[in-house]
């Protein structure tokens, strides 16, 4: 049981990161244009409307999670 809680564990918080990378950087429309340095402009754009970031994030990272664990139990059951 704490292999599996730890695995999910690990696995939402892997989505979550990438998600919200992915949101922050690949959105043209969310992405600041800033002349600073690239790192300075990597954590503003990190930081640039957070909360809808999460807003999306979170759900996204819970189906993420909870697709092996579903595929798991689709599986059992179909062999009883």
């Amino acid at each position: 049981m704490k292999n599996r809680a730890l695995q999910s564990a690990v696995l939402f918080l892997l989505a979550a990161v990438v998600i919200y990378f992915a949101l922050s950087v690949l959105v043209p429309g969310w992405h600041l244009k800033l002349s600073a340095s690239p790192m300075t402009v990597l954590f503003e754009n990190l930081k640039h409307m957070v909360f809808l970031k999460l807003l999306i994030t979170l759900p996204l990272s819970t189906l993420i999670t909870a697709l092996p664990i579903l595929a798991e139990k689709v599986e059992k059951g179909g062999k009883e």
